[in-house]
């Protein structure tokens, strides 16, 4: 679990004493929402009623860096990160089928992009293609791994490089606003650009005040506002609403021409 990372290493290395207890403290309120997690069975009220006690209770002034005792974390302390959303999207993303084939990959990491072969010289190809890839800054994807293997015709060895193309590739936030909006789209265009088909979704606690998002001339497909000004607290709705969305993504069907007979559509293949 995403979250649980943060505190075990947090645990591991706070030397202040007092700091130490907090952590311990919210460990173990954490460690209620694991335990519901694991015993879901499909359902997301309970996680999300538990997440939203959780979110109330780490916003206790005592956790907040006191300059007069040296006690307590910084703002940008990794324990107030929306670090548990992940947890939360990795709960719907678990109950997909796809997380079971081969080759995938679920998590905070990279992915590749700007494939090129760029061999020094045209002497010089049928000795090295000199295959070259660069990766996206970390982000929390669902990846395709792919292993390509290639040579030169005529050659007896093959080379061999992994890629992970991204397939939906989310952003967190707990308030998104209009500055975050031109870095995402970058972002999203990278994702896209290495994988035409990538999705793009960012979920994000509230938007900025006054904020309204226009995603149609970005590169970025969803976006979820999971409090929906519901008293800062996440929507269950919302939550489902996503899952919902997740759900079209991976069971993608599209009609093909002679099925219009009996459905009466087409649908164009992204």
């Amino acid at each position: 679990m995403f979250y649980n990372e943060i505190l075990s290493k947090m645990l591991k290395e706070e030397k202040n004493p007092v700091n130490k207890m907090y952590l311990h403290e919210i460990y173990i309120k954490w460690n209620k929402i694991s335990k519901a997690i694991e015993s879901s069975n499909g359902s997301n009220k309970e996680i999300v009623e538990m997440l939203n006690v959780f979110r109330d209770s780490i916003t206790n002034s005592k956790y907040k860096f006191n300059k007069l005792n040296i006690k307590g974390f910084t703002e940008d302390s990794p324990i107030f990160s929306v670090n548990y959303l992940h947890d939360l999207v990795s709960v719907i993303m678990k109950r997909q089928s796809i997380i079971n084939h081969t080759g995938i990959f679920w998590g905070c990491g990279n992915f590749n992009m700007n494939y090129v072969f760029s061999p020094t010289s045209f002497n010089t190809l049928a000795k090295n293609l000199h295959f070259k890839q660069s990766i996206s800054p970390e982000v929390l994807l669902l990846g395709q791994k792919i292993d390509l293997h290639y040579r030169v015709s005529g050659k007896r060895n093959f080379e061999k490089h992994t890629s992970i193309f991204p397939l939906i590739v989310f952003h967190t936030f707990k308030i998104l606003g209009n500055e975050n909006m031109l870095f995402l789209d970058h972002l999203a265009g990278l994702s896209k650009n290495a994988f035409s088909k990538s999705r793009a979704i960012i979920l994000t606690e509230k938007l900025e005040k006054g904020f309204i998002p226009d995603l149609v001339p970005t590169n970025i497909d969803h976006l979820c506002v999971l409090t929906k000004e519901n008293n800062n607290k996440i929507s269950i709705e919302v939550v489902n609403e996503l899952e919902k969305l997740l759900n079209e993504i991976l069971i993608e069907e599209h009609t093909v021409s002679r099925n219009i007979l009996n459905t009466g559509i087409i649908t164009k293949r992204r």
